[in-house]
């Protein structure tokens, strides 16, 4: 569970660009275009500007990355049909990646992963697969924590009951996301990132589930209208380096494994700052209350979330794709998954500095 804004929230370490080389007299240069939705300036857009000079380091000059200045403006949908249309590549989010393969949504639903180190085995699971799937048209060089969705509330949720009645911000067409909390009683209001402004100003909504990150971003104007964090992550979220098939084979072979090996080392970089980044974001939100989460409570959402696997989400998503995620978070809870594994989980994380 996620928002296209969540996007906003795949930071990395501002460096330096690193010059590149020159290609040599008479060489061809290939040169991929890439979309981002990230503000321009912002540390996203610097980092993948760094990359690109990475790209152009390591191949001497024989490849380099752009990014369309329009690109930077559109929406993932816009950006996926303009893939459709010749650009070459693309950042996407969890959203934009469902797009081309639905059931990677399956990652961020609400309550199913339970921690870093859970996120990162099921990350290395359905890669191999998300991969197999988009093969024949997409080559996918990087899937990339991007960091946790909180929920962020006038009133504080620490229970599923505590969401019976709230008027919950979603983004409008994540429909497995408004069946989830229609589900726990919540009323949706769809909106778009833009819209939330608006509507927690006009007191239409109570609550959101966002990323810290993009909380602290507009703090200033949220102060006082939101006055409780969850305790507990909700759910992660993922990026994605994503490019046509057609445009990688244009790179020279020789080129693509060392390429493939600097996104690799990107999207690596991006998901241990993320931890860093939520840290500081939600030190900086100055008089937010963070009610504890009693291990009763956790057992209450464990509950959920394996009624939710055993019925709703075995209809929404394909078996391949859930039992990878399921043979993941088995391997490390010991066991097959359940409420108790669940609770378990919730408490690991806790443990977690």
């Amino acid at each position: 569970m996620i928002a296209r804004a969540a996007t906003l929230a795949l930071l990395l370490t501002i460096l330096a660009p690193l010059a590149g080389h020159p290609a040599e007299a008479g060489a061809q240069v290939v040169t991929l275009r890439m979309a981002v939705n990230v503000p321009t300036n912002s540390p996203w857009d610097l980092g993948l500007q760094r990359l690109a000079a990475e790209f152009s380091r390591v191949s001497e000059g024989k490849v380099r990355l752009e990014f369309p200045p329009s690109a930077h403006i559109a929406t993932e949908s816009d950006i996926i049909q303009k893939m459709r249309l010749g650009l070459d590549g693309a950042l996407l989010s969890t959203y934009g990646l469902a797009e081309l393969y639905p059931d990677s949504l399956a990652l961020s639903m609400p309550d199913y992963i339970g921690n870093d180190k859970e996120f990162d085995a099921v990350l290395a699971a359905v890669k191999p697969l998300i991969e197999s799937k988009l093969e024949d048209r997409y080559v996918v060089l990087a899937l990339s924590k991007g960091g946790w969705v909180r929920y962020f509330s006038k009133t504080p949720i620490v229970y599923p009951s505590d969401l019976v009645d709230t008027r919950i911000s979603i983004e409008s067409g994540n429909d497995k996301e408004d069946l989830f909390m229609q589900g726990l009683g919540a009323r949706v209001v769809p909106g778009s990132i833009s819209d939330f402004l608006l509507q927690i100003n006009s007191n239409a909504v109570d609550a959101t589930c966002q990323s810290p990150i993009f909380i602290a971003a507009l703090w200033s104007q949220l102060r006082g209208k939101i006055a409780y964090m969850s305790a507990f992550k909700v759910a992660p979220f993922i990026g994605a380096v994503v490019f046509n098939k057609s445009s990688w084979d244009r790179v020279p072979p020789e080129l693509r494994p060392r390429l493939r090996q600097v996104v690799a080392d990107m999207a690596e970089r991006t998901g241990l700052d993320s931890a860093r980044l939520e840290e500081d974001a939600i030190a900086s939100l100055d008089g937010i209350k963070i009610p504890p989460e009693p291990d009763e409570a956790a057992a209450k959402w464990a509950e959920v979330s394996a009624r939710w696997r055993n019925g709703p989400i075995a209809q929404m998503f394909s078996a391949d794709i859930l039992a990878a995620m399921d043979a993941a978070l088995a391997g490390l809870r010991h066991s097959k998954p359940g409420p108790d594994a669940r609770v378990s989980s919730r408490q690991a994380d806790r443990a977690m500095p």
